[in-house]
């Protein structure tokens, strides 16, 4: 009987606590090419993204150690939600610089996003040396471009500190790390923000929203909902998208997976909503798409 009623409220759970739309419509962008494109953010008039670093003729670097390096781009919005008129974020004091995953104030004055530590720490898995990632501040001047490029105090160079995502009243940094007392290889986690200046201390998100596996990509939406990326068992793909509520008052409440076509059998990561809660993008590595991480539209959700 006790199992019964437990598997009830389970069923309560995923069919109250969210609602998504059966009619939402997806639609693969443009943009898109063989090379990655993925992290997308509206700010304004304008939407981020990160893609490949790419050569004059078009071909993606790569660093010393074969991996890719990615750089951050703007461009505006038409009608239809496609990207146009793209370019590479202006920036002083970097030059070819490894940046991507970035979240931003409303105003578009500040920018956090994810990139390499200077120094080398410790990798503990591999037990080497690395250049693990750590999330950066940047202010927006006019006529300059990004600058004051900050490194948040919090990231130690022996982690891993990746993925930003700020709350809609811009009080909390949402972010993944590896730091000591996470439990899958990497798990959500938040930290309180003042002015854009000052930071508190981390704090991991509970056991309910974190698992045994990977949590990544954070997005809070206007109406406070919590959207991440897992690779938890029970999932539609590989990595999967989902939602949990930060304003619920159901000790009960549990993440739960967004549908298809949101969800696929391929890796879909990396949620945004617009502030219409309607509509929004994704990143996904699914069928007939164009070979890499790729950009899709969504509206009606």
């Amino acid at each position: 009987m006790l199992k019964l009623k437990f598997t009830l409220l389970v069923l309560l759970v995923f069919t109250f606590g969210f609602s998504q739309s059966k009619d939402v419509e997806v639609k693969n962008l443009e943009i898109n090419t063989k090379l990655d494109h993925f992290a997308p953010r509206v700010v304004g008039d304008k939407i981020f993204f990160s893609a490949n670093l790419t050569t004059k003729r078009g071909r993606a670097i790569k660093d010393k150690y074969d991996g890719f390096v990615f750089n951050i781009y703007e461009g505006s919005i038409d009608g239809n939600g496609e990207i146009k008129n793209e370019k590479p974020i202006t920036k002083t004091e970097l030059g070819q610089f490894n940046m991507s995953a970035a979240t931003y104030s409303k105003d578009g004055k500040y920018m956090y996003f994810t990139t390499n530590q200077l120094g080398k720490g410790n990798n503990r898995y591999k037990g080497i040396e690395t250049f693990n990632l750590q999330i950066q501040r940047a202010e927006y001047v006019e006529g300059s471009g990004w600058t004051n490029f900050t490194t948040l105090p919090f990231c130690d160079p022996d982690f891993n500190f990746l993925h930003p995502a700020l709350s809609p009243d811009e009080s909390t940094l949402y972010f993944v790390a590896t730091v000591k007392g996470t439990k899958g290889k990497s798990d959500l986690y938040k930290v309180s923000v003042s002015n854009h200046k000052t930071y508190g201390e981390i704090s991991k998100l509970s056991e309910k929203i974190n698992s045994s596996r990977t949590e990544i990509y954070p997005f809070v939406s206007a109406d406070n909902k919590l959207y991440f990326t897992s690779d938890r068992r029970g999932g539609k793909g590989s990595l999967d998208i989902y939602s949990y509520d930060l304003n619920s008052e159901n000790t009960d409440e549990i993440p739960v997976s967004l549908e298809e076509p949101i969800n696929s059998p391929g890796d879909d990561f990396s949620f945004f909503l617009n502030d219409d809660l309607t509509t929004g993008y994704l990143s996904s590595r699914r069928l007939k798409g164009e070979g890499g991480d790729d950009l899709y539209y969504f509206t009606k959700f």
